[in-house]
């Protein structure tokens, strides 16, 4: 019978790097809950500029009260 060669392990380069839990790792991104924060600020930023956008502005109110209304355009 033939002898087989017993298999040689190859000596690993960097163990620390084959670690399981080094499998977790990887780039640095935003996490999706800070994503959603982000959005959820943009959608009351830009509500709060079109709701200050629709409203009137106190010294048109003031003026309305002073001045007659054929010259405030009411």
């Amino acid at each position: 019978m033939k002898k087989i060669p017993p298999k040689t392990t190859r000596k690993i380069r960097n163990y620390v790097a084959r670690n399981p839990l080094m499998g977790k790792g990887g780039a640095h991104v935003k996490a999706k809950s800070g994503e959603r924060f982000a959005g959820k600020q943009k959608m009351r930023r830009e509500a709060r500029e079109w709701k200050g956008s629709r409203d009137i502005s106190p010294l048109v109110a003031v003026a309305s009260c002073m001045f007659p209304p054929i010259l405030t355009g009411c």
